[in-house]
């Protein structure tokens, strides 16, 4: 199911954009979910919270109480990773939307068809990629986009997930490294994969998200270190189009 986040004061735009954003969904025959907030501070404190998690938000920036600019830039402080649209009558803060990592920037009253283009456009690009994991007899599907990192542990490997699950194993992990294959994820130990979207910082280990400590290998440790950078410069730059 889709979940977008909708944070307007105006009823009226967040209504005008509801519709659209409903058109859209119902056109491509998907789920989804739409969250309305009037407040910015109303869906700061719902998210941090951990009351909604969503994969798009639409936010204005001129807004009572708290603006946009201010609650994306605390939004991106706690780790908010999903895509942020700005909505405003004014294209004044065009520029100053870039250094939060803005996704897009759709100036009122809305223009249906570049609404369109670009709900095609990031949701395309946050589509989850799932892999599936044989557990004991069974298999089981997971997003790869939920796995902060995979253990491996006496011939088991452990992947846990960042709703705190844990899911055990016995695939081998070189081979779940090529199921996964993706560029977000790093070899950072002979005993682990980590998702470096949940790093939050790289010194002799990662720290991440819920400051759980993963080890890094002492030969290549530089390199591993340089690639995480690497990584999170071009994911920021990503973010920016």
């Amino acid at each position: 199911m889709r979940k977008i986040a909708i944070c307007d004061d105006s009823k009226l735009d967040r209504q005008l954009l509801k519709v659209v954003i409903q058109t859209y969904f119902e056109n491509n025959e998907e789920e989804f979910k739409i969250f309305e907030y009037e407040s910015g501070d109303n869906l700061l404190a719902d998210i941090e919270e951990g009351y909604i998690e969503v994969e798009l938000l639409f936010l204005d920036i001129i807004m009572n109480g708290t603006n946009g600019m201010k609650i994306a830039r605390k939004l991106r402080d706690i780790q908010f990773k999903a895509p942020i649209v700005f909505l405003t009558a004014h294209a004044d803060y065009a520029v100053e939307s870039y250094e939060v990592h803005a996704a897009g920037y759709l100036l009122k009253p809305y223009d249906t068809n570049k609404l369109t283009l670009l709900l095609d456009e990031v949701l395309l690009r946050s589509v989850q990629k799932r892999i599936a994991v044989k557990v004991k007899r069974q298999h089981r599907y997971l997003e790869i986009n939920d796995i902060m990192y995979v253990e491996s542990d006496k011939h088991v490997l452990h992947i846990h997930l960042k709703d705190s699950r844990m899911i055990q194993t016995t695939e081998k992990l070189s081979e779940l490294e090529k199921t996964i294959n993706s560029k977000r994820f790093i070899r950072c130990h002979q005993s682990y994969l980590v998702n470096m979207d949940y790093i939050k910082d790289a010194k002799t280990d990662f720290i991440l998200s819920n400051d759980i400590r993963i080890a890094i290998r002492v030969r290549g440790r530089k390199e591993i270190i340089e690639r995480y950078h690497k990584y999170y410069s071009a994911e920021r730059m990503n973010d920016h189009l």
